[in-house]
């Protein structure tokens, strides 16, 4: 294997590196790293998983080394220099997850793991049985109901992940749920003793991110349960659920995205079979890159 695909078998050799400006950071000795750097604003519905402005940098090379990274951060902090930095931003770098000797050079410029890609490769699904507890499709009927447990979630993962709760935040879920729900997006409600309890909400065909290799991936979007009903096992019944509904429906696996940060998701994911896979480190807001 070659290129990234070296670091861990399921990243592709090489990785579009999107729109942007190239950045550039010389080393002693001569050698020159590059990488993308772009600008994004996060507004409306984006805006309430982001910042509202990131500098996002995308290194191309995966022989960067420690250095070739550190060297390219102390640029983008020089660019910085000078400009409006509000404290609703923030500097991003991603990265593949196995390759933990690039640690060090994160660290050092202030920069700490904020979300995590996570897979999980088609597999054996358990058959998880919960007392009382049903799972079935969701319907524009239970577009309130989801909306409330969905409003809870994104509150939750305010306090321990990227996510912002902005004004009118209930609002864009709401007409999100009606978007997914009035396209046939799997989505998956479950009741407890006749009582909303979690929902899951999926995408298949997905956007599969250039950053996986080979094959169709089902994409997991979100997968709550309501405060009162976690750890009774609502959560593996939903996605036992979506993964056996998925991988009917011919994708090679699942991806999803969560916050490290987040203590009762971050186990709960890597227990269902998922693992790491590229890890977005972040620092918040821009001006505290180092």
């Amino acid at each position: 294997m070659t290129g990234f695909a070296a670091l861990d078998p399921l990243l592709p050799d090489t990785v579009d590196p999107g729109a942007g400006e190239r950045l550039t950071a010389s080393l002693p000795g001569g050698r020159e790293v590059a990488g993308v750097l772009y600008r994004a604003r996060y507004e409306g519905w984006a805006g309430l998983w982001r910042p509202a402005v990131a500098w996002e940098l995308t290194p191309v090379d995966p022989g960067l080394g420690v250095d070739g990274m550190s060297a390219l951060l102390g640029a983008l902090r020089r660019g910085l220099a000078g400009q409006a930095l509000g404290p609703d931003s923030a500097c991003t770098v991603t990265w593949p997850s196995r390759d933990t000797a690039m640690t060090p050079a994160f660290l050092s410029h202030g920069l700490s793991p904020s979300t995590v890609l996570a897979v999980r490769e088609r597999g054996p699904v358990p058959d998880v049985r919960v007392p009382g507890v049903e799972v079935r499709a969701a319907t524009v009927a239970d577009v309130d109901e989801l909306t409330s447990l969905w409003l809870a979630e994104l509150r939750y993962a305010a306090l321990v992940g990227s996510a912002v709760e902005r004004p009118g935040a209930a609002d864009r879920l709401h007409a999100e749920l009606l978007r997914t729900l009035g396209t046939g997006e799997p989505a998956w409600l479950a009741e407890s003793h006749g009582m909303a309890a979690g929902l899951a909400l999926c995408a298949w065909p997905a956007p599969t991110p250039d950053r996986i290799a080979g094959g169709a991936w089902a994409h997991v979007g979100t997968v709550s349960v309501a405060g009162l009903a976690r750890g009774s096992g609502i959560g593996q019944v939903l996605l036992a659920t979506a993964h056996r509904e998925l991988l009917a429906r011919g994708a090679r696996g699942t991806y999803l995205f969560y916050s490290p940060h987040n203590a009762l998701s971050s186990v709960f994911w890597h227990r269902q079979g998922y693992r790491p896979l590229w890890t977005t480190w972040e620092v918040r807001p821009a001006g505290a890159l180092r």
